[in-house]
């Protein structure tokens, strides 16, 4: 640069910005290449987060699953305790929360599973 006639660090200092300006765009151009585009991109997070979403409620609604089941078992050996025998009350309700009990737990299990591979 001092035998172009330039002896102040100003211009070089200009010439320098503007360099690395060139290189990093040339960087993002390059990049963009390699990657893909931007649309592409974007329609690929999607697909994962619609994944992740049902995965979600599904968890959840083994979770509500478990929780009802809870519901009926529950005034179902309080109603055992009080009576001390089993009415045919008590085998329903024992018998219906244990079925989403074991629905539920099931379902978020499996999906978990499912998900965490």
């Amino acid at each position: 640069m001092l035998a172009a006639g330039i002896k102040t660090p100003v211009p070089l200092e200009a010439l320098g910005i503007h360099l690395r300006e060139d290189i990093a765009q040339q960087a993002f151009k390059i990049a963009v290449q390699k990657i893909g585009q931007s649309i592409v991109l974007k329609n690929e997070f999607k697909k994962v987060e619609r994944n992740q979403m049902k995965q979600a409620i599904i968890i959840s609604a083994g979770v509500i699953g478990i929780l009802a089941g809870m519901a009926f078992v529950l005034p179902a050996v309080a109603e055992y305790k009080h009576e001390g025998a089993m009415t045919l009350n008590v085998i329903c309700l024992l018998l219906s929360g244990f079925g989403f009990v074991l629905g539920g737990g099931s379902v978020a299990v499996f999906t978990f599973r499912k998900r965490k591979v």
